[in-house]
C-alpha cells in the first residue's frame, strides 16, 4: 500500500495507448510532480479530483466490481484500488507506476511512459 498526502487530478488519458495519468502537480510545498500512471487500461472508476490518495490492495468486492465493469473475468493482478475521501475506486490495467518528475504543467508523462 502506498499513501500520498497530496491532492491529485485525473490529468490525462491516451486513447491510442490505453494509458491513464493521475497527477499531483508541483507547488511551493512539493517541488516535483507526483504521477500515478497506468498502461493497458480497460476500465476506470474514478472522480476527476482526489484528496490524499492511497494505492491499496484489491479485495473480493473490488474484483467483482472490476469483472462487472469490464464485462468478463479480469486477472486479479490487473485490478488496482485507489482510495480517497473514504471511498474505493477500481482501475483495471496491465500495469501501474508511481514516479516524480519536473515536467511543465501542460506536459504529460504518458508521452514518455
Amino acid at each position: 500500500m502506498q499513501h500520498f498526502k497530496r491532492n491529485f487530478r485525473l490529468w490525462d488519458f491516451k486513447v491510442s495507448h490505453d494509458q491513464l495519468l493521475l497527477r499531483s502537480p508541483k507547488n511551493a510545498e512539493n517541488p516535483k510532480n507526483l504521477d500515478v500512471a497506468f498502461v493497458g487500461v480497460e476500465y476506470i472508476e474514478l472522480p476527476t479530483k482526489l484528496k490524499e490518495l492511497t494505492v491499496g490492495e484489491a479485495g473480493d468486492e473490488d474484483f467483482r466490481r472490476a469483472d462487472l465493469g469490464v464485462g468478463k473475468a479480469v486477472p486479479t493482478n490487473q485490478v488496482f484500488v485507489i482510495e480517497s475521501g473514504g471511498r474505493r475506486y477500481v482501475v483495471v490495467a496491465a500495469a501501474m507506476k508511481v514516479f516524480e518528475n519536473d515536467l511543465d504543467l501542460f506536459e504529460s508523462s504518458l508521452e514518455r511512459f
